[in-house]
């Protein structure tokens, strides 16, 4: 499901990794842990995070680190919520599709 998603979005490499890291985990995770399962370098995780979480593929919460500082924790989205996910970009990548050639 989420290989079939990731295409039809134009998902690139390392956000289907993420994105199957996720669901392997089950777990919320932070960049780092992302980056060490991904085996992908922070700046790429980082940029496909927010790339994800703009779909709303992926959510994220506060946290705080052991040292106090703040951080985030990524986390999936349950198989419903994630296919909703997927229509409402593509219901509204074909709106803005129409929109661009005059269509209603």
């Amino acid at each position: 499901m989420i290989h079939e998603a990731a295409k039809i979005l134009g998902i690139k490499s390392t956000g289907k990794r993420i994105l199957d890291l996720l669901v392997r985990t089950e777990k919320r995770l932070t960049v780092a842990e992302i980056v060490a399962g991904t085996k992908r370098s922070e700046r790429a995780v980082k940029e496909h995070l927010k790339r994800l979480v703009d779909l709303k593929l992926v959510q994220r919460e506060i946290s705080v680190t052991e040292r106090g500082r703040l951080a985030y924790r990524y986390f999936r989205l349950h198989s419903d919520d994630f296919l909703k996910a997927v229509k409402r970009e593509v219901l509204r990548r074909l709106h803005k599709l129409k929109k661009s050639r005059g269509e209603n």
